[in-house]
């Protein structure tokens, strides 16, 4: 996952008692298996929920763009800690706890950056099919190497 890192933003988190991770620790999320749902329309907003050094985290994120493609931007008022223990707590005491299982979302597995070295052409030519769709480079490399997989395995079952 790509942050845009601001370092009074970090500190504004790191600092506050209900929070108490920044945006290095909230990274972590991504590196484990995590929950994922959507929040709301405009601007278009994700909840993801996970663990941070042992502890359960609830995030909200927007996906934002610049020059150099596609990122996450933490909301300032996210990474609120609570534990699993503290959670079952509160579903002990009758409380309601759906809104930290919606049920609307789904899990998801870690995902981790890899480099893939392009031809100055083929790059062109993913540019240009990326203007034309109006989505990342990345996202158009994502859906045509998963289309690419998804044949090479419909191919070796027929066989």
């Amino acid at each position: 996952m790509r942050f845009k890192y601001d370092p009074d933003k970090n500190r504004q988190l790191k600092n506050n008692p209900k929070r108490g991770i920044g945006l290095a620790e909230a990274r972590e999320i991504w590196t484990h298996p995590y929950y994922e749902d959507f929040r709301k329309d405009d601007p278009e907003q994700f909840r993801v929920i996970g663990w941070v050094q042992g502890m359960l985290y609830s995030l909200i994120y927007e996906v934002r763009h610049d020059d150099e493609g596609e990122y996450f931007y933490l909301m300032s008022k996210t990474a609120k800690k609570l534990s699993a223990e503290e959670i079952a707590e509160l579903a002990d005491q009758g409380k309601d706890v759906s809104k930290y299982f919606t049920n609307t979302g789904k899990m998801k597995l870690p995902t981790q950056r890899v480099n893939v070295d392009f031809t100055l052409e083929m790059l062109g030519e993913l540019d240009q099919l990326a203007g034309e769709l109006n989505v990342s480079r990345q996202a158009v490399i994502k859906t045509y190497l998963r289309d690419a997989l998804d044949r090479h395995y419909m191919a070796k079952e027929k066989v």
